[in-house]
């Protein structure tokens, strides 16, 4: 009989940790996101995110070494450009239920730039994105989803210091913007992935996931600056206190549940996810797929057009 997993393995082990350890930090989401918009140049990446050369130079080199992006030669063979591979363009669910999550959650003053409709290219009909447990599969449902350890299932070191980009910037690309700002390093999905695993106190998490004090009282406070954890006193002498997912927080869930099932597709081997997720009524294995409600049928960027509608119309 197998022992049980600890906890630093449930967290820092299971298929949404191995997927935040590429694309966890908000530069690479951003890049990626651009590339949803069809953005392939290294001057049109600096152009549009005013990212820093040797920022972007790191990755590009990350997202192509992981298989996200692979370089070829441009059209007429004047210079190489960075395109989508299968394994890229999958990710483009999770960018979707990330934006969705923006549309409700992500307040600003430009709150309007994330209400996109999606449309199939060659019908015209509206798509309604939505978490499948497979393609043509069932909605999952957030409520009854409970998961079974499996083969692998250990914590994975950390990604390499990548300096956190401090300062939002404001583009008129929708999906992918705000909640870069809140979320867009691999540590404070870490203390996300604690706070699902019902982790609440400091030394817990700090138990769990190894990460330096500083750190996590860092992104501790952000996540309850921005409302997705909200800060309770659970003792007085001296004060201690509990962080607790918020409406906010709970919404996210659904995008996690994307990130997991693009993970098992790309960086489990078949059939052996370290984690894997069940329907707790039924027991049957969910392996989450982003799909059209009406047709069950996964979205596709190079099949699709989107388009930010009114949000108060006339």
């Amino acid at each position: 009989m197998s022992a049980s997993p600890s906890t630093p393995d449930l967290i820092m082990g299971n298929p949404v940790a191995r997927a935040f350890a590429i694309t966890g930090d908000a530069w690479s989401q951003l890049i990626l996101r651009e590339a949803f918009y069809g953005v392939r140049r290294f001057s049109v990446w600096r152009e549009r995110l005013g990212i820093p050369r040797s920022v972007l130079t790191d990755r590009l080199q990350r997202l192509s070494q992981a298989g996200l992006l692979e370089q070829r030669e441009a059209t007429g063979g004047t210079r190489l450009e960075y395109r989508l591979t299968p394994m890229g363009l999958d990710m483009f669910g999770v960018a979707v239920m990330q934006g969705q999550w923006e549309r409700v959650w992500a307040q600003s003053p430009l709150q309007e730039r994330y209400a996109i409709a999606f449309f199939d290219r060659q019908s015209g009909a509206r798509l309604t994105p939505v978490i499948l447990g497979s393609p043509h599969g069932q909605p999952i449902d957030v409520r009854h989803v409970d998961s079974v350890p499996g083969p692998g299932l250990k914590a994975i070191p950390a990604p390499t210091s990548r300096r956190r980009r401090t300062q939002p910037i404001e583009t008129d690309r929708p999906i992918i913007d705000r909640s870069s700002d809140i979320m867009g390093d691999y540590w404070s999905w870490a203390v996300l992935a604690a706070a699902y695993f019902r982790l609440r106190r400091f030394d817990e998490m700090h138990d769990a996931l190894g990460l330096a004090t500083n750190i996590l009282a860092d992104r501790l406070a952000r996540m309850v600056l921005h409302g997705v954890l909200e800060k309770t006193l659970y003792q007085t002498a001296p004060p201690r206190f509990e962080y607790r997912l918020t409406e906010a927080g709970l919404a996210l869930y659904p995008m996690i549940l994307a990130m997991h099932g693009w993970s098992e597709r790309w960086l489990c081997p078949p059939g052996k996810s370290p984690l894997t997720l069940v329907d707790s009524r039924t027991g049957e294995a969910l392996h989450p797929v982003v799909c059209d409600a009406a047709t069950g049928t996964p979205l596709d960027p190079r099949n699709l057009r989107w388009e930010v509608e009114a949000t108060n119309p006339a």
